[in-house]
């Protein structure tokens, strides 16, 4: 008789410590209760992005892990000829519904560009936290923003493209992965914004 209920309670014990078990790995989000990762196509990838084979590692670099990811392109402006000095282009990404990075490229015009990158940081990442690379006019980025200032109109004083990369929610590369990998997002998207909005001045920009 005390042998059984020994059993018992043994057997209790084991359910009990298999229950606690499974509700600490559902609570991290551990095997098998994971969800599981979504992965990034290149097919899928924002077509404002420039080239998708190289933006879709950039994004995987970048990006924090998701059972899901969608993407909304835009083009709400296009510039339609040498005449039209507007332009405005836009790609947002999410990931289980939470918006992870946004990149737009629009024309602007600045008197000098030490205003365009206070702009560019404000609210958003202070301005110690960026440091110059070469591209465009002016191009400054950290592990949380990158941006381009390039030529986008040549007659004199022409328009420029602004293209920036916000990244809402970094993935868990260290800062300088997550820098390098904004940065690449952004020299594609300045690429593609250049020859979409018809610009005629040299980029200054490479891949």
């Amino acid at each position: 008789m005390a042998s059984t209920r020994t059993k018992s309670l043994l057997a209790g014990g084991v359910a009990l410590l298999l229950c606690l078990a499974a509700g600490v790995l559902y609570a991290l989000g551990l095997p098998p209760f994971k969800d599981k990762k979504g992965e990034i196509e290149a097919a899928e990838v924002c077509r404002t992005l420039g080239s998708s084979s190289s933006s879709a590692v950039a994004l995987k670099r970048v990006l924090p892990d998701r059972s899901s990811y969608a993407f909304q392109d835009a083009v709400t402006d296009p510039r339609r000829d040498d005449m039209d000095s507007s332009y405005s282009a836009s790609c947002f990404v999410n990931g289980d519904g939470k918006l992870l990075v946004s990149v737009t490229a629009e024309m602007a015009q600045y008197d000098e560009t030490g205003a365009w990158v206070k702009d560019v940081v404000a609210n958003h990442t202070p301005a110690s936290s960026v440091r110059p690379f070469s591209a465009g006019d002016k191009a400054i980025a950290s592990d949380r923003v990158a941006a381009i200032y390039l030529p986008c109109v040549a007659r004199a004083s022409g328009p420029h493209l602004s293209v920036v990369v916000q990244l809402q929610r970094p993935g868990d590369a260290d800062a300088e992965q997550l820098r390098q990998g904004l940065i690449s997002l952004v020299r594609n998207t300045a690429l593609h914004a250049h020859q979409n909005a018809k610009c005629d001045a040299p980029s200054k920009v490479t891949q």
